[in-house]
């Protein structure tokens, strides 16, 4: 492929993947005109005891008690507290270097949470040093009445969960970790939590390159787009050809299982007296997650400005560790009173759970280091991935502005 086609592209999907994500408003017209067609709530009822227990880590950190948890508020220190209880009741074990859950980052700002699952090799004198797995997100919002359900309880109940239920690894011990001060105004800046946490690492870690890898959550329970409903964008693994590969892996198979899961449901329906029953039944599967893998190219590049980073894996981006961005996108809620818990998709956070499990298992089997390529993409992939939601989108051209069937056919 040309470099001119090569650019073509990239940026027809960069305009694709803004247009149906939300990641970046392309304009205040269509942030105005997204609002009027998000996901109503009373669509996404909860049916499994996980996204009840979801549902009840995201009504405690996006209470009005918290008031937004804010850094350097009462609301952030209480979410803190509450993120190192059931960090303690997943018999978490604290770092010795830091004699707790929390690594301050200042005084007047409050704390990191780092929570540790050690890995069963860890005593065995033939075994390597650990090289660590790190799931992250983090548990700022911007205080007052912005009470941040969706940004970004939703993803730290999904850590709290996976806590635990991921069993100890054979190779890899696992970083869990709740990031503070990733909103503004420390964004991208050394008082970051994030890139405080890479700034200082514990002794107990040494440097960045003992970590395997990271996996970064933020905005996992929204829903901006029916098409959309069951689905959350990978981004960032294209740059690690052994991660990418993990991540590729788990995603297929849950897509099979998913289609296994809905045809036997679909066949059962003729034999079965209760309907609801089955609906409930097809609901709590585990399998109906979609996980797709996009570029950070399609994410970070916004005309005019150029890249910009949005989350808490630039900081382990920059020190060349290999990492996942897992987000659903932005909803029209962003960063506004009406980011409710009573929003939120906590069926699909709960399919996120177990979609967790399969892939830090499976990563658990690499021993070696994964290679960290900061220009590698994956075009075809991302592609495969949009090209079914710019059909639709074309198709739907009202709502979603900017797209069109040429859009579709310059993807090809």
């Amino acid at each position: 492929m040309s470099g001119f086609l090569l650019r073509r592209r990239q940026r027809v999907l960069r305009v694709g993947t803004a247009a149906l994500l939300m990641l970046v408003p392309l304009s205040d017209r269509l942030s105005a005109m997204a609002t009027s067609t998000a996901i109503a709530p009373q669509t996404l009822p909860i049916t499994s005891h996980l996204a009840m227990r979801l549902r009840s880590h995201v009504d405690y950190l996006a209470s009005p008690a918290l008031r937004g948890r804010k850094p350097g508020t009462p609301g952030n220190r209480m979410a803190a507290e509450y993120i190192a209880a059931r960090f303690r009741e997943a018999d978490l074990e604290p770092l010795p270097s830091l004699g707790g859950y929390g690594q301050q980052i200042s005084p007047q700002l409050g704390d990191n949470l780092i929570g540790v699952r050690r890995a069963l090799n860890a005593g065995d004198p033939s075994h390597r040093s650990p090289r660590w797995i790190l799931i992250g997100a983090h548990y700022d919002h911007l205080g007052g009445t912005y009470l941040g359900a969706d940004d970004n309880a939703s993803a730290i109940a999904i850590l709290i969960e996976t806590a635990r239920s991921l069993p100890h690894l054979a190779n890899h011990p696992v970083l869990f970790m709740a990031f503070n001060a990733e909103e503004p105004p420390y964004i991208r800046t050394p008082l970051m939590g994030s890139q405080f946490f890479v700034d200082h690492l514990p002794v107990e870690i040494g440097t960045p390159s003992r970590l395997q890898a990271v996996i970064v959550m933020d905005l996992m329970g929204g829903v901006h787009w029916k098409p959309l409903r069951d689905v959350i964008f990978a981004a960032g693994a294209e740059k690690s050809p052994g991660l990418y590969g993990r991540v590729k892996e788990v995603s297929r198979e849950a897509s099979l299982l998913k289609r296994e899961a809905s045809i036997a449901s679909s066949r059962g329906a003729s034999l079965a007296t209760d309907a609801t029953t089955q609906r409930h039944e097809r609901r709590d599967t585990p399998h109906a997650l979609r996980v797709l893998p996009i570029g950070m190219h399609l994410i970070e590049e916004i005309p005019l400005v150029g890249q910009v980073s949005f989350s808490d894996y630039d900081a382990f981006r920059n020190a060349s560790v290999p990492f996942l961005f897992l987000s659903a996108g932005r909803t029209p809620r962003y960063h506004q009173p009406t980011d409710l818990p009573d929003t939120l998709h906590y069926e699909r956070m709960a399919w996120t759970v177990g979609w967790f499990q399969s892939l830090v298992t499976q990563m658990d089997q690499d021993t070696e280091p994964y290679p960290f390529e900061p220009t590698r993409v994956e075009l075809a992939d991302e592609a495969a991935s949009l090209r079914p939601f710019v059909s639709l989108a074309a198709a739907w051209a009202t709502r979603i502005p900017g797209t069109s069937p040429l859009s579709l056919a310059r993807m090809k």
